[in-house]
C-alpha cells in the first residue's frame, strides 16, 4: 500500500513539474542568447512566393540591435513541445545569428520565428504568450526597413536547388 501513495506521490509531483516547466513565462533572454554581442544577422524572409535574403550589421553605436530587442521584449515566451519544424507553418523569418563570444571567436545560432508566434532557437521550441502576430509584423518591417539585400530574391521553385 505504501508503494502505490509513494508511486502515486512522484507521478503526481512530474506531472506539476511538467505543467510548471511549459507554463512559466520566460524572457526573450532565454529565447535570444548572447543578445548584446549580436555583430550581424543573415534573415530569410519569404514573400509573395520569393525568398528575400538580408543582412543587418550591428555596432556598438547603432541603434538599430536596441530596437530589434525591443521588439523581442515586448512579449513573454513559454515552452512549446511538438515539431522544431515550424518554417512550412505559414510566413516564417529565418534569422542567421553572429556573435562574438568573449574570447572574441564568431560564433552563430539559427532562429526561426513563425507568423503564429513559434519561435525555434537553439533547438527548442517556444510560443509567444501574446501579441504573437504584432510582433512578427514588427520584425517584418524590420528586416525590410533595416535590412540590406544581399544575394537578392529566389522563387520558391529554386530556393532548394543547388547550383553546380
Amino acid at each position: 500500500m505504501k508503494k502505490k501513495i509513494m508511486a502515486l506521490v512522484v507521478v503526481f509531483f512530474v506531472v506539476i513539474l511538467t505543467i510548471g516547466y511549459f507554463s512559466v513565462p520566460l524572457s526573450s533572454k532565454s529565447i535570444i542568447p548572447h543578445s548584446n554581442q549580436i555583430e550581424r544577422i543573415y534573415f530569410t524572409y519569404p514573400d509573395e512566393g520569393k525568398t528575400n535574403y538580408y543582412l543587418i550589421e550591428f555596432n556598438v553605436k547603432n541603434s538599430n540591435l536596441k530596437r530589434l530587442t525591443s521588439i523581442f521584449d515586448s512579449v513573454s515566451y513559454t515552452r512549446s513541445i511538438g515539431s522544431k519544424n515550424i518554417r512550412n507553418d505559414g510566413k516564417t523569418l529565418i534569422m542567421y545569428v553572429i556573435y562574438r563570444d568573449r574570447n572574441g571567436e564568431l560564433l552563430n545560432y539559427d532562429l526561426d520565428i513563425n507568423e503564429k508566434g513559434y519561435v525555434v532557437s537553439d533547438k527548442k521550441k517556444f510560443k509567444m504568450a501574446d501579441e504573437d502576430k504584432e510582433v512578427f509584423k514588427q520584425l517584418s518591417k524590420f528586416v525590410l526597413d533595416e535590412g540590406i539585400k544581399t544575394i537578392g530574391t529566389i522563387p520558391h521553385s529554386q530556393a532548394g536547388k543547388r547550383h553546380e
